[in-house]
């Protein structure tokens, strides 16, 4: 494991070589996971699976810093002779392969938590719509490069960027995950989403002051005053729902425009995986 996967800081528990991954680091600050990934490490588990406990971009984490180089969530399936993140990337990709990942992220919108999947891959919508959350969202087309790119991995928003109610809520989903794939004992608490796709986002004018109307994953009809900047209201020019909405979140986007697509596992195949494009 070392040689291979030098860069990347891996502990392996369980009887067999890793079978499951759960990842916490792929920003380095989005400390939540990684505080969950680390007690894990230490805890008296009774793991049935071999298990890889990541910390995906501990140079990051060390910095404060999101990426050192270039965004690790933007560069997979990665690059051994790349930058940075590029090879880290590129390990992580290896390492996973076809082994069910959780990877484990902060945000600063509300509420939490969801899970991110891309409609490529089916067997991420399957383990998602098992997972304790109540909110699926496809991002096919939007993000394009994040670890979901690779084998069956779900990404999971847990909660606020660097508090202990984040960290909290990411021990939570990697238990139920480890459940759910087996390598505990016991039942993870049944998911009952509903599914989402995510598009384009909402650029920020330029300006001092925003304030955001609006609730994440609620419908808004056309016509409707979202946000406002500098006291100035932005009107929906068509309907849509709010995915991943704040003020302070991205310095560019306050979010992105999203679709409800199905409120049942079943409908969702038949709106992402049976149709090509958007």
């Amino acid at each position: 494991m070392e040689n291979r996967f030098s860069s990347l800081d891996v502990t392996v528990r369980g009887p067999r070589e890793p079978e499951v991954v759960v990842v916490g680091g792929v920003h380095g600050d989005e400390t939540g996971g990684v505080r969950a990934v680390r007690r894990l490490r230490e805890a008296d588990l009774d793991l049935k699976r071999g298990v890889a406990f990541v910390v995906a971009n501990s140079a990051a984490v060390d910095a404060g810093k999101r990426y050192l180089d270039s965004d690790l969530n933007r560069a997979f399936p990665g690059n051994r002779a790349g930058n940075h993140e590029e090879q880290l990337a590129a390990q992580l990709s290896e390492l996973i392969q076809n082994c069910p990942t959780l990877s484990l992220h902060g945000t600063h919108s509300r509420p939490t938590p969801f899970a991110l999947i891309h409609r490529s891959r089916p067997q991420q919508l399957d383990l998602a719509a098992q997972m304790p959350v109540p909110y699926v969202v496809d991002h096919w087309g939007v993000n394009e490069g994040a670890i979901t790119a690779c084998g069956i991995s779900v990404e999971i928003e847990v909660g606020p960027q660097g508090t202990e109610e984040a960290a909290g809520a990411a021990e939570k989903q990697a238990y139920a995950f480890l459940k759910l794939t087996g390598a505990l004992p016991g039942e993870s608490p049944p998911g009952d989403p509903d599914y989402f796709h995510m598009a384009d986002p909402i650029r920020k004018p330029p300006g001092r002051s925003y304030e955001v109307y609006v609730k994440n994953f609620e419908y808004v009809p056309t016509g409707t005053a979202y946000a406002s900047v500098d006291g100035e209201e932005l009107v929906a020019d068509d309907p849509f729902n709010p995915i991943l909405m704040s003020e302070d979140g991205y310095s560019d986007i306050l979010g992105y425009r999203g679709t409800k697509i199905a409120e049942s596992l079943e409908k969702a195949r038949e709106a992402l995986l049976n149709k090509k494009g958007g």
